[in-house]
């Protein structure tokens, strides 16, 4: 008899904490202008969840970086936290692949959901959705709107009712961005 064992985690709910981090601009955002800035969304207890609750975000990606050859569990928490401290440390091209691989990692975390399990699909596809939207971030700070626009309408198709995605199409639609937001939440 076989067993199923896999860490579960659920980007909303439970602990919410907002830090700034001045990607395109050395201020602050102002309260109103929060609500039209963009969101990141890691897992505080992922790999280097801790780091990035503090915002170090240097220390996060030297945490992942060292640990990227012995991490073998969890890899779309890896993927997904590494996503975010490569964009907010603008490590472009490691943060690119890095989100690309917490889609993937996150797609092949359904597409390996035994049968068993099928009530947690829901649960898995709220977590691609959270790395389409975080890919669709770092397609706006590359400058690639419509690739912005792409990965919220898939995040949106695969989570409606999420606030990471609902949060990140409007602030792709408000035209003065000047900050992203990291949100992080535990897994659960």
């Amino acid at each position: 008899m076989s067993s199923y064992s896999r860490n579960s985690r659920m980007p909303s709910q439970a602990l919410r904490l907002s830090f700034a981090a001045a990607l395109l601009a050395g201020s602050a955002a102002h309260a109103a202008d929060q609500a039209h800035s963009f969101v990141l969304t890691a897992f505080s207890n992922g790999a280097a969840g801790q780091s990035i609750v503090t915002g170090d975000y240097d220390a996060a990606v030297k945490q992942l970086d060292s640990k990227s050859r012995t991490l073998t569990l969890d890899t779309a928490s890896i993927s997904t936290n590494r996503c975010v401290a490569y964009s907010v440390t603008k490590h472009l091209d490691a943060a690119h692949s890095a989100c690309d691989a917490a889609i993937r990692d996150a797609q092949q975390e359904i597409a390996n959901l035994p049968v068993s399990m099928s009530w947690a699909r829901r649960q898995y596809r709220d977590y691609l959705a959270l790395a389409y939207s975080n890919r669709a971030v770092f397609n706006w700070l590359s400058n690639n709107s419509a690739a912005a626009q792409q990965d919220l309408n898939r995040a949106s198709s695969l989570a409606p009712k999420a606030d990471f995605v609902a949060h990140n199409l409007s602030a792709l639609h408000n035209r003065n961005n000047a900050v992203a937001q990291v949100i992080v939440s535990p897994k659960s």
